[in-house]
């Protein structure tokens, strides 16, 4: 069973090696990395190029994307395997039998369409900080994905059909695998396995835990896409997005400010069991 792992890149460099040495010396060997560079300017072309020109399996597909969805989009219109999966280039596999795992485990349940793995939270320098506990509300559940789109990215995998049929939207910047996760658990069927096979780098560039008003306006448009389009946690979002969006044109203390915010925001939906929704 082939895998193919698109990995989306643009000037993580200082990550990149790391994160491609973690697919080559996977035991399962039957995958191929399909890396989009979105027009790097640091070294992470000759990166890129030094481990194509090594081994095979890995192939550069394109230099330049309209943004993250584009550059994954671009990898997996090209991809020949059963089993689709990204990696950020800021992330990497912290096993080497990650994917034998996965696929034994889609060879062993052919009904299930998704398989999500476990992983740890990494430092910049690669050190193991913690495990990812996604789902820490005491009555959280998968069946609350609907409020909350709770799913560790990197260790998620999914059989080739299900993009074929719930492509991401590459119009999305932010929220475009949140929105994916949320449609494909609308759709099919979904396994959980026990078993820590991904990284998940915390630095400062990390897109997901930076609050940016633009990435507050995409969660509002996803509660819309969920809820409606006159959704109450869509306007609920729409007017954080307002006061993010004023907090961030103050100077020095703007910064805090939205700190607050993102604070206040999280622990509300936190405290309604996310029938509020968080940043």
């Amino acid at each position: 069973m082939q895998v193919s792992i698109a990995v989306p890149s643009r000037n993580y460099a200082r990550y990149l090696d790391s994160c491609l040495s973690s697919l080559r010396t996977q035991t399962h060997t039957d995958f191929e990395v399909l890396i989009a560079d979105g027009g790097s300017t640091d070294h992470s072309l000759e990166i890129i190029n030094r481990f194509c020109a090594e081994d095979s399996r890995f192939q550069l597909v394109s230099t330049e994307d309209s943004g993250q969805a584009d550059a994954i989009d671009k990898a997996f219109r090209v991809a020949r395997g059963e089993v689709f999966c990204y990696l950020n280039a800021d992330d990497l596999f912290l096993c080497c039998d990650a994917l034998q795992a996965v696929v034994d485990a889609f060879e062993s349940y052919q009904d299930i369409h998704l398989i999500s793995a476990e992983g740890y939270y990494v430092d910049a320098s690669g050190k193991y900080l913690k495990p990812v506990r996604l789902r820490y509300h005491p009555l959280d559940n998968v069946g609350w994905m609907k409020y909350r789109s709770a799913v560790l990215q990197p260790a998620t995998f999914w059989r080739r059909h299900v993009y074929r049929d719930l492509p991401f939207d590459k119009d999305m910047h932010f929220v475009f695998d949140a929105q994916f996760f949320y449609r494909a658990y609308c759709h099919y069927s979904w396994l959980s396995i026990p078993k820590v096979v991904a990284g998940y780098r915390l630095h400062e560039e990390n897109k997901s835990v930076t609050v940016r008003p633009i990435r507050i306006l995409e969660l509002a448009k996803f509660e819309q896409f969920k809820f409606g389009r006159l959704s109450p946690r869509a306007s609920y979002l729409l007017v954080i997005y307002g006061l993010v969006r004023i907090a961030t044109r103050i100077p020095v203390a703007g910064r805090y400010l939205t700190r607050a915010i993102y604070i206040i925001v999280n622990s509300l939906s936190f405290a309604t069991a996310y029938r509020l929704p968080s940043i």
